[in-house]
């Protein structure tokens, strides 16, 4: 919990407003047994001076408006310490899932790797909501209970001392139950979260792929396999309600047993004249406080018991160490598209003993075409995501611009080298939104040009509003090639010095995708385009090819090149153009 403390910063004032605005209540509380006290007493016990007992009803009015004063002042502050309370821990909560977030966005994709996607949506949810509901009644019982205790117990010993011994037998009871609960319930709770993560991945996987489990009619399979995950939810909490059900038993067997050692001794004190009716009613009201407060904080410290996995879950997001870092004094500007690999090799995590990329040597002119060619698993992909350093090399360097990629500003190197995905997401809004992902100010003019190089105008242009047509979540409304024709109109409004399409055009009609290559070649000439591609037509007119196998770059030259020296490229390429001519 000391790691999250630097995120209550900005509720300062309200975590020193809370003990003050306690205190006052607690003190306007404990008088009102002390008035309670003297009303039975001194008003309704009153004699005269022949012992007759005559209730003194000035002093019955008197200390029952007092206690109705108290009351109402201990009602009031109690208000106000519950709203700053709540108002502290939704901030505290705010911040949390601030710092998750941004948190996130520093992380590389080595670092997303090592967390499930549903189960970062769950440490930013439900356990920052964990958070607060401990926070929030900490905040309103942490110091309320212990100072009811400490003045009850004070009150107890002043009035009636002998019966104060009671709770040197009854707080032990407690106290040892309380930690056989909360360390016995832990675990369960650390296992409900991570099977919590599971059912969230379910579920998120599910409606993500509605469509594909409809079209392959396997409603009953992912019931089932939901049903499974909830079914393992539930186990696991009712393991842990097994234990936490002792809580109130625990409780209730104190508050028993206390009632009737008092009742045993106060009325023996009360026969023999140690102990006055007022004060017996006052001892007892004391001694519920005092009971009622240890009830309290059992609740905080099972919901810490809660709370503790949901904490270390946050930290674990937070503790994350990004792989990738900005040099100390980062490059901001990059002349040219021009790259190089020198003897770059590249695995997957530092415990993995295969390499995807070894001894990889290649360079690059600015405004070259390169195409990129080989069978799934050869390493296409890495290739090019760790030219735009969104991983590090594990051996070897990159350069771009000839400078190395690790001495430039993390921003600059990727708004200068973007990368388009086969699976570009685009996010929920109007067409021009998300084009202006690519440059922020940009103007209509700006994004249609991007539209039209893309080849995308044409079908935005006949869209119900144009540029403002609304776009779902992921781009569920529009086609598989449109979404990747919009994908590249947003890497083209930002006018990188290196344009990468990772099989971008996969899904796009040879025609479109001719069409594209034709405008990127002539609207962007200085522009460097590295193009992956399953379809050697894509990229015959390259100035560079590199073809790949499962031992990484096979051959590098021409169309012409490969064609005349490469048996396996001629093969390919032999293949895909007798099956073109089928399909014409």
């Amino acid at each position: 919990m000391k790691r999250l403390f630097k995120y209550f910063n900005t509720v300062k004032k309200e975590l020193i407003l809370i003990p003050i605005l306690i205190i006052i209540e607690v003190l306007f509380e404990i008088l009102i047994p002390v008035f309670m006290s003297k009303l039975i007493d001194e008003g309704i016990n009153a004699t005269n001076e022949f012992g007759v007992v005559i209730p003194n009803k000035e002093l019955i009015f008197t200390y029952g408006g007092l206690m109705i004063i108290s009351a109402i002042i201990a009602l009031f502050f109690g208000i106000l310490v519950t709203k700053t309370a709540a108002k502290a821990s939704t901030e505290i909560g705010h911040n949390l899932r601030q710092a998750q977030f941004e948190k996130i966005q520093t992380y590389s994709f080595e670092n997303i790797d090592n967390f499930k996607t549903s189960s970062l949506i769950t440490r930013m949810t439900m356990d920052v909501n964990m958070i607060q509901q401990t926070l929030n009644m900490t905040l309103r019982v942490a110091l309320r209970s212990p100072a009811l205790i400490v003045f009850s117990v004070l009150s107890i010993a002043l009035f009636a001392s002998n019966l104060a011994a009671i709770f040197v037998l009854v707080i032990p009871i407690l106290i040892i139950g309380f930690y056989f609960i909360l360390t016995r319930a832990h675990k369960y709770f650390v296992q409900m979260f991570d099977r919590l993560d599971n059912l969230n991945l379910t579920i998120q996987e599910d409606l993500i792929a509605i469509r594909t489990v409809k079209s392959f009619v396997r409603e009953d399979y992912e019931s089932k396999r939901f049903e499974k995950a909830t079914l393992n939810v539930k186990d696991v909490s009712i393991r842990a309600e097994k234990i936490i059900i002792f809580n109130r038993p625990l409780m209730q067997f104190s508050i028993g047993l206390s009632f009737i050692l008092i009742g045993f001794f106060g009325s023996r004190m009360i026969s023999v004249g140690g102990l006055t009716e007022g004060q017996f009613a006052n001892t007892i009201t004391y001694v519920n406080q005092v009971l009622f407060s240890l009830m309290m904080i059992s609740q905080i410290f099972l919901m810490f018991a809660m709370s503790r996995a949901s904490i270390d879950r946050i930290n674990e997001v937070l503790n994350e160490k990004p792989y990738l870092n900005n040099p100390e004094n980062p490059i901001y500007e990059i002349e040219d598209g021009s790259f190089k690999f020198e003897n770059v090799s590249f695995k997957y995590g530092k415990d993995n003993k295969k390499h995807v990329l070894q001894d990889v040597n290649l360079e690059v002119k600015s405004g070259s075409f390169i195409g990129i060619f080989g069978s799934t698993g050869t390493g296409k992909s890495t290739l090019v995501q760790l030219l735009a350093r969104l991983y590090d090399v594990t051996e070897g360097s990159i350069y771009v611009s000839n400078k190395n990629i690790k001495s430039y500003d993390l921003d600059t190197l990727r708004q200068e080298v973007i990368l388009v995905l086969q699976k570009n997401v685009l996010f929920s809004g109007t067409v021009k939104e998300n084009i202006k992902w690519g440059k922020k100010d940009a103007t209509d003019d700006e994004v249609i040009s991007a539209l039209k190089k893309a080849q995308a105008y044409d079908f935005v242009s006949h869209m119900d509003k144009g540029l403002d047509s609304y776009i779902e979540q992921g781009g569920i409304n529009l086609s598989g090639g449109q979404r990747q024709r919009l994908t590249i109109a947003r890497a083209l409004i930002a006018n990188p010095k290196i344009l990468i399409l990772d099989d971008s055009t996969s899904a796009v009609d040879t025609k479109t995708d001719a069409l594209i290559n034709d405008a990127l070649d002539k609207e962007t000439p200085d522009m460097t385009k590295v193009v992956i591609s399953q379809r050697l037509s894509s990229i015959e007119h390259a100035d560079m090819i590199i073809l790949m196998d499962d031992k990484g770059i096979n051959s590098i030259g021409t169309h012409n090149e490969l064609l005349e020296k490469n048996e396996m490229y001629r093969s390919i390429y032999k293949a895909q153009m007798e099956s073109k001519a089928v399909d014409q």
